[in-house]
């Protein structure tokens, strides 16, 4: 993968966002996710190779960061992604499936799946807690649709 040199600053941009969330917010269930929607919109609109071989660094470098066990954002990011990937794409309308629906999939997919592989011993974090992924995971999203949508009623009111 040669990823354009616009796409690598914003993906590297994203993951020390995302670290000083979860440094000043809390690593697990509270801090927004953003690395997920991004890698979701990088490899659909961008490169496939972004899903894996994006995922795996960032996963990587933000395990480093943050202090966790080596590889299990990484081996969630990609998971989460492909699963996703797989789920949408066995549906009647794949064609039809908006970014948000697989933004939001994979990033269920990967919260739980960090939590079961990030915990010690695997899966003693799940409970009523994991319920809390979704906030985690709806406000990046409500955010990315304000902004769309503010983007485009601009767009419709200027000259």
């Amino acid at each position: 993968m040669k990823p354009s040199t616009t796409d690598a600053t914003v993906v590297s941009l994203a993951v020390v966002i995302q670290f000083l969330m979860e440094a000043t917010l809390g690593r697990l269930l509270v801090a927004p996710n953003i690395l997920v929607p991004l890698l979701v919109y990088l490899s659909m609109n961008r490169s496939v190779e972004w899903g894996v071989e994006g995922a795996f660094f960032v996963g990587l470098c933000l395990d480093f960061l943050t202090n966790q066990p080596p590889g299990a954002t990484s081996l969630a990011l990609i998971l989460g992604i492909l699963a996703a990937r797989g789920i949408l794409s066995k549906t009647t309308a794949a064609g039809g499936v908006s970014f948000y629906f697989h933004a939001i999939l994979a990033s269920v997919f990967s919260d739980i799946l960090f939590i079961i592989f990030a915990s010690r011993p695997p899966g003693v974090f799940l409970g009523a807690r994991v319920l809390l992924v979704f906030p985690r995971i709806a406000v990046p999203m409500m955010l990315l649709a304000v902004a769309q949508t503010a983007l485009i009623r601009f767009r419709r009111v200027s000259p």
